[in-house]
């Protein structure tokens, strides 16, 4: 077995190119502090300051000392994957490793997808949990997430309405549907969980397992902006295995997130 012609930048590209293609809510989020991460356990520090008071004119000006507020981003998430070849080189050669990559991306991206959300449920505001039984009572709960948005003034632009399969069954039911997949407008539309638009919301249905609750609707409603989140793929190797005949790929992803302004992310998870 050998390892001399591994292509580990061809590997990463492939690798990270499944795990965006794997992804629902993590490419609307702010990525704004990825170009800080190393090697992972970094803490980034977002600097933001206060809003300018506005005053009214009358032949004089009073200048305000803004004051500034630091919030941290732990790069604090440590995900890898090994597995054992026989032969890299022939495996390579023979082209078999894509199904590999796509398998590795698809499980990357369900761990960090379930980060991101059980995050938004800890850091977010609750919009309700009164239980939602019906297409009426799905309305209402995406209408409490509207409105406690609207009144927290956040931008009415990429506002996302992520939900699980019990609350876009709601959304879709055929007898009353309050909107309809195949309305979303282009098939490009229609990728990577977004299943149509309601209310202002570009809404995504996600799998993840951290809108399960027992079975029962789970809607999260964000402004993209609000929720910081960095990833890299920091490390891709082939080694010789030293307790098997074959050679040990493996993989490092570090991630983290955080939500930056809590009234921007609304949750309803039904009672």
């Amino acid at each position: 077995m050998a390892i001399s012609n591994y292509k580990p930048t061809i590997w990463h590209a492939s690798l990270l190119e499944n795990l965006h293609q794997n992804t629902f809510v993590i490419p609307t989020l702010n990525h704004d502090y990825e170009g800080d991460i190393v090697n992972g356990g970094e803490t980034v520090k977002i600097t933001g300051f206060t809003q300018p008071t506005i005053g009214t004119y009358a032949g004089s000006i009073t200048r305000q000392a803004l004051t500034d507020s630091t919030q941290s981003l732990a790069i604090d998430q440590k995900r890898y994957y090994a597995y054992l070849v026989d032969d890299v080189d022939k495996v390579q050669a023979a082209g078999s490793f894509d199904a590999v990559q796509s398998d590795a991306g698809a499980a990357l991206a369900d761990t960090a997808e379930d980060f991101v959300l059980t995050t938004m449920l800890s850091g977010g505001t609750s919009a309700g949990t009164t239980a939602v039984t019906t297409n009426a009572l799905a309305d209402s709960a995406v209408v409490a997430i509207r409105t406690a948005l609207v009144k927290a003034k956040v931008p009415s632009a990429n506002r996302f309405l992520a939900v699980n399969p019990e609350a876009a069954a709601y959304l879709m039911n055929a007898s009353g549907s309050l909107f309809k997949a195949n309305e979303a407008g282009s098939d490009d539309t229609l990728r990577n969980g977004v299943i149509g638009s309601y209310r202002g919301f570009t809404v995504i249905e996600t799998p993840s397992a951290s809108l399960a609750n027992s079975s029962k609707p789970v809607f999260i409603g964000y402004w993209g902006r609000a929720f910081g989140f960095a990833e890299q793929l920091v490390q891709q190797r082939a080694n010789p295995a030293l307790d098997a005949f074959g050679d040990q790929i493996d993989g490092l992803h570090v991630y983290g997130g955080k939500v930056l302004r809590a009234t921007a992310v609304q949750t309803y998870v039904s009672a």
